[in-house]
């Protein structure tokens, strides 16, 4: 009988306590998950685009958002999202997932975790890269502008457990981090639309984990997000192609065959549930001693 990861990672869930880890500003990190029957939830209101065609670069201008880094605590495991980029083991997720790890893995369902051989951060955005023996199918990368109000489909580990968010893209911030990092950078906002599960809870876990456009291209890497407002934030990509450029590294070219054709917001959650069985899509572990 066959498993698919999902169901291996909710099996998982039940006996192993994995810590929630996200950068919500609204959630403080490394608090225990709390399982709940999902419920069904009203539809999230409807947000216009701040703007038409393009978004360009950011501006001295653009609104900001805080957020607060906590400490790690001592003796304590969190949890995040990576994707692969390079089928011989590179892979991206957010910086803070990675940051202040004494130990980082990637999860695979009924093997041993990938360890993280090696780990690049960048130091002025919320994106690290990290390397591993082997990997898995990748997925390309779109560093060109977005537009207003196209279609984003977030895959990860929300509150430790597969899920994905659908959403439009509706402008541009500052995201200032203060606390145990500092840092600048400029972030793209999302208005979440459809939620799998659906849920009102944080999608703390859900952190480095891709946002993909309609030609599933990755157009994003997911960061922060406000429960109360149904917004998401995310990374810009062009911030991996630093870290490639900084680092010396060149990527294959070979990329996963995402089946665009399910990039609707009736069918998406599939294209979650073959990216984390193929382990293009990865749950990030980080240990404190």
């Amino acid at each position: 009988m066959n498993i698919s990861a999902k169901t291996a990672f909710i099996i998982l869930a039940v006996v192993v306590f994995i810590g929630e880890f996200s950068k919500d500003p609204e959630n403080a990190p490394g608090r225990p998950i709390i399982v709940k029957k999902d419920p069904s939830y009203p539809p999230l209101a409807a947000i216009k685009p701040e703007g038409v065609g393009k978004i360009g670069p950011g501006s001295g201008g653009d609104a900001e958002l805080v957020i607060e880094e906590e400490p790690r605590m001592r003796r304590a495991q969190y949890s995040g999202t990576a994707f692969s980029i390079d089928d011989r083991g590179l892979w991206v997720t957010a910086r803070h997932v990675t940051h202040n790890c004494d130990r980082l893995m990637l999860a695979r369902p009924f093997k041993r975790p990938l360890a993280v051989k090696a780990l690049v951060e960048h130091d002025q955005a919320d994106v690290s890269i990290i390397q591993t023996d082997g990997g898995y199918a990748a997925l390309g990368v779109d560093v060109s502008a977005p537009d207003y109000n196209q279609d984003g489909f977030h895959f990860g580990f929300p509150r430790g457990q597969p899920g994905e968010v659908y959403s439009k893209l509706i402008g541009r911030r500052t995201m200032k981090t203060v606390g145990a990092e500092s840092y600048k950078e400029t972030v793209y906002v999302w208005a979440e639309k459809i939620r799998v599960p659906d849920s009102d809870e944080t999608l703390g876990g859900i952190s480095g984990g891709p946002i993909l456009n309609k030609t599933g291209k990755v157009v994003g890497i997911h960061v922060a997000g406000s429960v109360r407002r149904g917004r998401s934030f995310s990374s810009l990509p062009n911030h991996i192609n630093e870290l490639l450029i900084k680092n010396r590294v060149s990527l294959p070219g070979e990329e996963y065959p995402v089946d665009i054709s399910k990039l609707n917001p009736g069918d998406f959650s599939t294209v979650g549930s073959e990216l984390r069985d193929s382990l293009t899509v990865a749950q990030v572990i980080c240990r404190v001693d």
